[in-house]
């Protein structure tokens, strides 16, 4: 791990967990497709950082697990009652316990060459009826290119074609792509006044680049992250 990265983030173990405005909101519609199709009840989380999913899912009811590199996290999750582990115990975590598998901003992180590896651990994790659910900088998209290259910890660059290729090579089906959420009036005004103006504007044209562009192909052009949300081919 880069040195500083804890406090570059803003990560602390005073604000471990702690809910911001429009939490409860935003990862709602970011899961949303999982919630609906099987109501979550054991959930692991890839990477939980500062623990905001976590403690969403516990606001629900939910039985929250995670996975971290950061030691310093892995102990402020712990202290805070939840299931966590170092990130290199995930392998020894018991095959099809999970409900739900999440992993935010995370798979950017492994190198191109461990992805395969890594995708079908996590399709190893969850249940038979189960889903996966990633969300990663869009590499479709200039818009995503901030976020991807932003980061100095990110290594692999992913648009969905080569989502594709890394589904299919793990036994698993895609069954959404869509943009991430966006956080709107609930988080601030400035993000719904975007929300409600640039955000439709940036919709609009997205739409018009993908229908003339790239017809046929599941490509995202309107928003900086791409949510997949994946299950286990029959």
């Amino acid at each position: 791990m880069v040195d500083g990265y804890l406090d570059w983030k803003g990560w602390s173990q005073d604000s471990f967990g702690a809910p911001r405005r429009g939490d409860d909101a935003y990862y709602r519609r970011e899961v949303r497709e999982a919630a609906r199709i099987r109501r979550p009840l054991d959930v692991l989380e890839i990477g939980f950082g500062n623990g905001e999913f976590l403690g969403f899912g516990r606001r629900r009811g939910w039985r929250m697990n995670g996975t971290e590199l950061l030691p310093e996290l892995v102990d402020a999750a712990n202290a805070d009652g939840f299931s966590a582990h170092a990130a290199d115990a995930l392998p020894a975590l018991p095959d099809e316990s999970f409900d739900l598998v999440a992993a935010f901003d995370v798979f950017e992180h492994i190198p191109p060459e461990l992805s395969v590896e890594f995708l079908g651990l996590l399709a190893d994790k969850v249940r038979r009826d189960g889903l996966i659910v990633l969300r990663f900088p869009n590499a479709d998209s200039w818009i995503g290119n901030p976020f991807q290259y932003g980061d100095v910890t990110h290594v692999n660059a992913i648009g969905i074609l080569k989502m594709e290729y890394y589904a299919r090579r793990c036994g698993l089906v895609i069954e959404r792509v869509r943009g991430g959420t966006r956080r709107g009036f609930r988080t601030s005004l400035i993000h719904g006044l975007h929300l409600i103006t640039a955000g439709v504007a940036i919709r609009i044209g997205a739409g018009v680049a993908k229908a003339m562009f790239f017809p046929g192909l599941r490509v995202v052009l309107s928003s900086s992250s791409v949510v997949v949300v994946l299950r286990r081919a029959s």
